[in-house]
């Protein structure tokens, strides 16, 4: 029997921090004028502190509406950015490339979730645990380097492309063994679409990190950080289909 498959976020999962987003947002924010700029890094700075709540404050409709269906911080940039300022798609993959160079470089602070990566450690044994991500491997590897996690991961999947991207990584995967028990697959992240739904469609776990409170949909289980999801990594390992199961028969909401 093939071992259990823990599929791991990057962004808001392995590492965490606002400081990416801001100089994301920054660069993009060069190409405005002065008074968008200021308003845009304004409606940002709100978004990192409450969320889609920060939408109440916002005196436009369009940027009221981006902010509130924006699922993280960082589609929180990118749809405030072209909803409510027309910047064009060129020019935010321009300071996302930029954003994602800058995170190699160690002056940049980046927290990496030292508990979530101990958890990691502990279960490599048990489980095969794959990190899946959107972020290009050109600097995703060196970023991974940099942070001395490189070889915390049985495999790196970046530029995945999630959701789709994981809709098909996961079926590239689930080999007789785990079609036939979806529950011995876990996924973790940050972002329900592109982290979750995918595995609670093909009857797998899903361990939700809703830093906002969104409760997007079902998931085995559901807390603001990370750390508060190890004890759920933990029992999925030791016993997949009762792990899974147990959150599926509690409502899917888990712990908040």
């Amino acid at each position: 029997m093939s071992p259990p498959l823990l599929v791991v976020d990057f962004d808001g999962t392995v590492c965490r921090g606002d400081a990416p987003v801001r100089y994301y947002a920054a660069v993009i924010a060069e190409t405005m004028p002065r008074r968008d700029a200021r308003d845009f890094l304004d409606a940002i700075e709100r978004y990192l502190s409450d969320g889609p709540a920060a939408a109440a404050a916002s005196t436009d409709t369009v940027a009221a509406a981006a902010l509130r269906e924006s699922v993280d911080s960082w589609g929180a940039v990118l749809s405030l950015a072209a909803r409510a300022y027309a910047v064009p798609a060129a020019v935010m993959e321009q300071a996302f490339a930029r954003c994602r160079q800058w995170m190699i470089d160690p002056a940049c602070p980046v927290e990496v979730v030292t508990p979530l990566l101990d958890t990691l450690a502990d279960l490599r044994g048990e489980a095969r645990i794959v990190l899946v991500t959107n972020s290009p491997r050109d600097s995703m590897l060196p970023l991974l380097r940099r942070l001395g996690i490189l070889d915390a991961f049985d495999e790196i999947v970046a530029g995945a492309g999630k959701p789709d991207g994981l809709r098909r990584f996961l079926q590239r995967s689930l080999g007789p063994d785990l079609r036939a028990r979806p529950w011995r697959l876990l996924s973790i992240g940050d972002h329900y679409r592109n982290d979750i739904e995918p595995a609670v469609e093909v009857g797998a776990g899903g361990a939700y990190i809703d830093r906002y409170g969104r409760a997007d949909g079902p998931a085995t289980a559901r807390a603001r950080r990370a750390e508060d999801l190890l004890p759920v990594l933990r029992a999925w390992a030791a016993d997949p289909e009762s792990g899974t199961r147990r959150g599926a028969l509690a409502g899917q909401a888990g712990t908040g």
